[in-house]
């Protein structure tokens, strides 16, 4: 195959929606994609965020050295690699470090988080660096511990504070290794944490509290959302902290989801009133895997079903989901879905009462041949939502996305656009708002023998 980054127009049948077209916005060398990293080695989980001028900031691991090590490096919104080329180094100190997140200064600069494995993998920290326009590192070299407790403290999330810094969730082994728990902590623009030191324990009762993630409540604290052992195999529990790190729930959290059988793997997006609408995987009905969602408000109280709502019960598996709110007290959900035994992307809209607003268990996204895979997703600045999947159609794997409106209509080619379609596999998408139909796309790239970094520009017009 030769390299090619092929980009469709889709015209609309439906009277009601205007043709749009959607293409790489980076033409300089249209049949790659950007190279963020090109080094030596392995470079994989990249992740991204808005730089505020139409560009982004991009951040992973990179095994060009001896170690895991985390570099960052910033596009504009002309495809122009900002900074040193192959990456300014955010950590390279003995040991590794795993595993980045990345989010937004609102200043033109990002705070990244990362798992630092100076002592080894079952002692890792959390440590967290931010970062300027011009790629200058603003706190100390290797970072500012945002957790050094004993054992290891691992499976972060973070989120702008809205003032400059960040606020970190992480499950925590410091119990004796026994069972982990959840904990948090907020670093302010200079690089001081401003909580507990070590954080703040979310939730610390009986057996495991794992895999947390938080969404911003709009008022410097967070609502965080995690899969909780405490009575049984799973179920799913919140809590919400305030700006100063003080819970306003329940002690421990509050059930979001206690049904028989297992909820694992919460996901989490904002409602736009101060609250949370989750998502997780659910096995209730049987041996397979469904995907159910709750509202809650700011003050902890339910909104929807008391035993949640089905956002998909078809036939076999659907789980690997992303979430994004759509400003109207619902949100978007995506999916990786097995029911005809074949992986495709399916997605659904759930309005402000709990309702589905498009078709019962969902739409197709893609109707190609071959699976798809690890579907994510970003608002599309108007009133739809960019999916981004890595897509086996053509056997080896290629980025493909698509665009949806509020109604659930397609604006792009039938079977998605294609981001990158080169030579080798192209896997891990994920995306950042670019602006009105826009987005900026990252993902780990085999196009040679080691994986690269590369990204794109895909937007309507």
């Amino acid at each position: 195959m030769f390299h090619k980054c092929k980009f469709f127009m889709y015209i609309s049948v439906i009277i009601l929606i205007f043709p749009i077209k959607s293409f790489g916005a980076w033409p300089e060398d249209p049949t790659t994609g950007v190279p963020i990293c090109t080094a030596d080695g392995i470079q994989e989980h990249p992740r991204i965020t808005t730089d505020g001028a139409g560009g982004a900031i991009i951040v992973w691991q990179d095994m060009s050295s001896l170690s895991s090590d985390i570099y960052a490096q910033r596009i504009d919104a002309r495809g122009q690699v900002r900074w040193t080329k192959d990456g300014v180094a955010v950590c390279i100190e003995k040991g590794n470090q795993w595993h980045p997140n990345i989010v937004s200064d609102g200043e033109g600069g990002a705070i990244i988080a990362w798992w630092d494995g100076k002592i080894s993998y079952t002692e890792t920290d959390i440590y967290a660096q931010r970062i300027n326009a011009d790629g200058k590192l603003l706190w100390k070299a290797g970072g500012i511990p945002i957790s050094k407790a004993p054992g290891a403290q691992q499976e972060h999330d973070m989120i702008a504070d809205g003032e400059g810094g960040a606020i970190i969730v992480w499950h925590d082994y410091r119990n004796a290794n026994i069972a982990r728990d959840v904990y948090a902590q907020k670093v302010n623009s200079r690089g001081k944490t401003l909580w507990t030191n070590d954080g703040v324990a979310v939730s610390k009762v009986k057996n495991d509290q794992v895999y947390p993630n938080l969404v911003s409540d709009g008022a410097g604290g967070a609502i965080i959302a995690w899969h909780d052992g405490r009575y049984d195999s799973g179920d799913i529990y919140a809590q919400h902290l305030d700006a100063k790190g003080n819970a306003l729930w329940e002690k421990d959290g509050i059930p979001i989801c206690k049904m028989f059988g297992s909820q694992l793997y919460p996901s989490i997006t904002h409602d736009g009133s101060g609250g949370a609408i989750i998502v997780w995987m659910d096995d209730r009905n049987g041996s397979n895997w469904d995907v159910y969602a709750q509202r809650v408000d700011a003050k902890g109280k339910i909104l929807w079903l008391d035993d949640c709502v089905p956002v998909c019960t078809a036939i076999l598996d659907q789980y690997d989901y992303s979430v994004v709110g759509d400003n109207k007290g619902g949100a978007f959900i995506t999916w990786r879905d097995m029911r005809d035994e074949n992986w495709r992307i399916y997605a659904q809209r759930i309005d402000a009462e709990g309702n589905s607003a498009w078709k019962k268990d969902g739409i197709l996204v893609s109707v190609e041949k071959g699976s798809q895979y690890n579907p994510n997703m970003v608002s599309d600045g108007a009133d739809g939502v960019i999916i981004v999947w890595w897509d086996a159609r053509d056997v080896v794997a290629d980025i493909y996305a698509q665009r949806i409106d509020s109604m659930g209509n397609f604006l792009w080619v039938k079977g998605g656009a294609g981001v990158c379609i080169a030579e080798g596999g192209q896997q891990d998408p994920y995306p950042v708002n670019s602006g009105i139909g826009s987005a900026i796309i990252v993902w780990w790239d085999k196009r040679r023998i080691d994986a690269d970094i590369y990204a794109q520009r895909i937007f309507s017009e």
